[in-house]
């Protein structure tokens, strides 16, 4: 009697393998489903999420991002991780020693977003922190990978924990990467603050590259040498800048900004009534900038329209417009 051969075996093999292959292939599908997200989407209420009102507010978009990423040398850097570092909390578990800086992931942060909300506030202290929203191509599931992965983080509830400093990084949500000095809250919240103060300042607006507001009712003001014996009835001080077209391609830091500030005021009449003062601060804005190497030629006035006083535009490296935005977010003034 002939046997059939037995194919049972063989075919659970091959089945086995088909069941890897389509399970493989339906991973695959899912991360690169995820692997996008509609910049659209990203960037919709960047600082809807924010959990503390500022008092410093920026909004960046991404040519000008490339354009920092450009400017990131390790002194750069470094300032940077000094606004991110908590000097008040004392109580908090000695932190693990620094790395090695690692610029691959800053330029990778920076070239995916899209556009970028910061908001810079005071601890009760008096300490500056921080916090800010990259919005672009973070796709949940690859970018809290990246995090897991990543031996300069640890898994903390709600995010994660830099070891080598205090700066906290929220789970990923939709093409969102959420971070601060602060702690995670317990569960999460939001504060209308911020995006009533983006709304009101202009930094929303799309014809800007790079925007930075301070708000007059602030504490941040009282500390600016500039404003020392100063007292004037106004909402807040507005540096925008747009990039020129005849600048290098994006991502060079001599790359030119037509930059304009604005003095905002109460109103059009008390405009009228500190138009003098104003002009007087103006003067002194000036030659504080003048610090970094930004050259404002006398004849470069701030002229009212309304109850605002608009400068006439500046040209600004992007080089410049970092360490003055630097200076501003550590009150070094």
């Amino acid at each position: 009697m002939r046997f059939l051969p037995n194919n049972r075996k063989e075919s659970r093999i091959k089945n086995t393998s088909i069941a890897d292959i389509i399970l493989l292939a339906a991973i695959c599908i899912s991360v690169v489903s995820c692997s996008s997200v509609p910049k659209e989407i990203a960037i919709a209420g960047i600082f809807d999420r924010f959990e503390k009102t500022p008092h410093v507010i920026l909004r960046s978009g991404d040519i000008f991002l490339r354009d920092i990423a450009a400017c990131l040398d390790d002194s750069t850097i470094q300032a940077i991780e000094t606004i991110a570092s908590d000097k008040s909390n004392e109580s908090e578990k000695k932190k693990e020693p620094s790395k090695p800086i690692d610029h691959a992931n800053i330029d990778k942060l920076l070239t995916r977003a899209q556009v970028v909300g910061i908001g810079v506030s005071l601890t009760e202290t008096g300490q500056p922190a921080l916090e800010a929203v990259f919005a672009g191509n973070f796709p949940d599931l690859l970018t809290s990978l990246s995090f897991s992965l990543d031996s300069n983080w640890k898994k903390i509830n709600g995010g994660y924990a830099l070891k080598s400093g205090s700066l906290y990084v929220r789970n990923p949500n939709q093409g969102q990467v959420h971070l601060a000095t602060w702690v995670p809250p317990a569960s999460p919240i939001t504060n209308p603050g911020a995006s009533a103060l983006a709304a009101k300042s202009g930094v929303l607006a799309n014809a800007m590259d790079f925007a930075i507001y301070i708000d007059a009712k602030s504490t941040i003001v009282s500390q600016l040498p500039i404003m020392e014996g100063v007292t004037l009835p106004f909402e807040g001080i507005l540096m925008s800048a747009i990039r020129e077209k005849t600048s290098p391609p994006k991502g060079d830091p001599s790359a030119m900004y037509r930059t304009t500030f604005q003095i905002r005021m109460k109103d059009e009449q008390s405009a009228r009534t500190y138009k003098p003062i104003v002009r007087f601060l103006w003067v002194m804005l000036s030659s504080k900038l003048s610090s970094y190497g930004i050259a404002i030629s006398p004849e470069i006035a701030i002229e009212q329209q309304g109850s605002i006083f608009i400068s006439q535009p500046v040209m600004i490296s992007a080089r410049q417009l970092v360490d003055v935005g630097l200076s501003i977010s550590t009150f070094d003034n």
